[in-house]
C-alpha cells in the first residue's frame, strides 16, 4: 500500500464525517487501520487543556468509548510540548524520556503530531507501540500531511459545532423572548384591565355617592309619610264612629274603592320602604367592597359575608336561576373582612358563569373541626381532569377570550392559603363543580403579630 494511497483512503474516510465528534472519531479509525498502528489517541486543545476525543486501540474498547479518559495542560508531558512546540516528535524509547504520561496502554515507543491551522495547535495526532524503535521518519512525515489534510476540516467542523450551539441558543433565547412577550402583552393587559376597573371603581363609588343622598331623604319622608298614613287611617276610624255622620258620606267611606284605597297605601308604603332599604343596603356594600378600607384582620362572621356577596352579585343573578343557602350558625373567624368578601364574589360569580337557564348554585356553610368551611357547587359543564390541576395556575383560564384574565383563583388562593393559613379545594365532574374554602375560626399568631404591628 503506497503512501498516497494510505493518504486517499484518510481523505476519503473524512469526507463522510458530519459532525466534529464523527470527523475526530474517523481520523482515529483512518490512522490506526491504514497506518497499522496498535493505537491512536486525537487530543483537541481546548483553552490551553489537551482533551482525550477519539481513539482506536487499547483506548476505544466500545463504539465511541473512551477509557480513562485524561487532560493534558499544553507544554506537560509529550504530548504537551509537542502542542507547544508545534514540533512533531518521535519517542525511540518512552521510559528513557521523563515527559512521558503513563495512561491506560504503556508504550516503549511513541510518535506525537501537532494539527496546526493559522499557526495555532488545533489538538494532537498521537500513537504509541508496544516496541522499541517503532516509528521512523517516514511515518512522521506521512503522519504530519495527514495531521495538515484534517486542520481545516476540524476547523470548519469546530465553526459549525459552534455555529449550531449559537443557533440552538438562539432558537431557546427566541423561545424565551416570545415568552417574555406574551406574558408582557398579558401583564399590560391585566394593567389597562385593572386601571379600567379602578376607574368603574371611582366612578361606582361617586355613583353610590350621589343616590345616597336622595335615598336618605326618600327613606325619611316615606317614614314621615307612614306616620302620617296612621293619622289618616286613625282619623277615617273617627269618622266612621261618629253617630251624626252623614249616610251618604259613611256611604262613600265604607265603598269598596275607598276600603281598598286605604289598604293598599299600607301595602305600597310597606313596599317601598323595603324597596328603598334594599337599595341602601346594596348600595353600602358596594361602596365597602370598591374603597376598600379595611385592611387590616378583624373578627367577622362569615354568613355576613356570604350574604353580601350574593347581595352585590344580585345584578347577576337570573331570574330562572335556583339559589340554595344553607348557612349554619358558625363562631366569628379571624381575617381581613374586605379579601375575603372578594374570594366570596369571585368564587361565586364564577359559578354563575358555569350554569346555564334553570342552573342551580348551593352555598353551604359549616364547621369541620376548628375551620368554617363554605361550599359553592353549581351544576355547570364541569372542568376537565386536564384543567383542574392547573385551576390556580396565574394567566390560567378555561374561559374564552376577553371572558377572563386568568387571575382571579390566583388571587383567592392565596388569599385564602398565603394570607389566611386556609384551604380551598376544587372537586369537578360533568355533573356539578364544588368549591371548598376553609379559614380557621381564629389565627391566633396572626393576631398577636397584628397587635404587634400596631404598637
Amino acid at each position: 500500500m503506497t503512501e498516497l494511497y494510505k493518504i486517499g483512503q484518510f481523505a476519503a474516510a473524512m469526507l463522510n464525517a458530519a459532525t466534529l465528534d464523527d470527523l475526530l472519531w474517523s481520523i482515529a479509525n483512518s490512522i490506526g487501520k491504514t497506518l497499522g498502528f496498535d493505537n491512536c489517541v486525537i487530543y483537541l486543545n481546548v483553552d490551553e487543556l489537551l482533551i482525550q476525543k477519539s481513539a482506536f486501540g487499547i483506548k476505544n474498547s466500545q463504539k465511541r468509548t473512551l477509557l480513562n479518559s485524561i487532560i493534558i495542560p499544553v507544554g506537560q508531558g509529550i504530548v504537551g510540548a509537542v502542542a507547544q512546540s508545534r514540533e512533531a516528535e518521535i519517542i525511540a524509547d518512552t521510559r528513557l524520556d521523563p515527559r512521558y504520561i503513563h495512561d491506560k496502554f504503556s508504550g516503549r515507543s511513541e510518535i506525537t503530531v501537532p494539527i496546526i491551522y493559522e499557526n495555532k495547535t488545533l489538538g494532537i495526532i498521537d500513537s504509541e507501540s508496544a516496541k522499541h524503535n517503532a516509528f521512523d521518519n517516514s511515518d512522521k512525515e506521512l503522519l504530519q500531511i495527514i495531521a495538515n489534510i484534517a486542520a481545516p476540516r476540524i476547523v470548519s467542523a469546530l465553526y459549525s459545532s459552534t455555529l449550531d450551539k449559537t443557533q440552538r441558543q438562539l432558537e431557546k433565547t427566541n423561545v424565551k423572548l416570545k415568552n417574555s412577550l406574551y406574558k408582557l402583552k398579558k401583564n399590560q393587559e391585566i394593567l389597562i384591565h385593572s386601571e379600567k376597573m379602578a376607574s368603574i371603581g371611582l366612578l361606582a363609588a361617586g355613583v353610590a355617592h350621589e343616590i345616597n343622598n336622595p335615598l336618605g331623604f326618600s327613606i325619611s319622608n316615606l317614614s314621615f309619610f307612614g306616620d302620617y298614613y296612621d293619622n289618616i287611617k286613625s282619623m277615617h276610624q273617627t269618622l266612621l264612629s261618629h253617630k251624626e255622620l252623614p249616610a251618604e258620606l259613611r256611604n262613600k267611606l265604607l265603598s269598596d274603592d275607598y276600603s281598598h284605597t286605604i289598604e293598599e297605601i299600607e301595602n305600597i308604603v310597606e313596599e317601598t320602604n323595603g324597596g328603598l332599604l334594599r337599595i341602601k343596603n346594596i348600595v353600602s356594600d358596594l361602596c365597602g367592597y370598591i374603597r376598600n378600607e379595611d385592611r387590616g384582620f378583624s373578627n367577622f362572621n362569615i354568613n355576613d359575608g356570604i350574604k353580601t356577596a350574593l347581595n352585590m352579585l344580585r345584578g347577576e343573578i337570573d331570574n330562572d336561576l335556583n339559589l340554595e343557602l344553607t348557612l349554619e350558625n358558625l363562631p366569628n373567624i379571624y381575617g381581613n373582612k374586605s379579601k375575603i368578601h372578594q374570594v366570596f364574589v369571585n368564587i361565586i360569580l364564577n359559578a354563575l358563569q358555569a350554569t346555564e337557564k334553570n342552573g342551580l348554585i348551593k352555598v353551604k356553610t359549616y364547621r369541620s373541626n376548628n375551620h368554617a368551611c363554605i361550599d359553592v357547587t353549581d351544576n355547570g359543564a364541569g372542568i376537565d381532569d386536564k384543567d383542574l390541576k392547573n385551576i390556580f395556575t396565574p394567566f390560567f383560564t378555561t374561559k374564552s377570550v376577553n371572558k377572563g384574565t386568568g387571575l382571579g383563583l390566583f388571587i383567592c388562593h392565596r388569599i385564602i392559603t398565603e394570607e389566611h393559613t386556609g384551604r380551598i379545594l376544587v372537586s369537578s365532574n360533568n355533573k356539578e363543580t364544588t368549591f371548598c374554602i376553609m379559614l380557621p375560626f381564629l389565627n391566633a399568631n396572626r393576631q398577636l403579630k397584628e397587635l404587634e404591628l400596631q404598637y
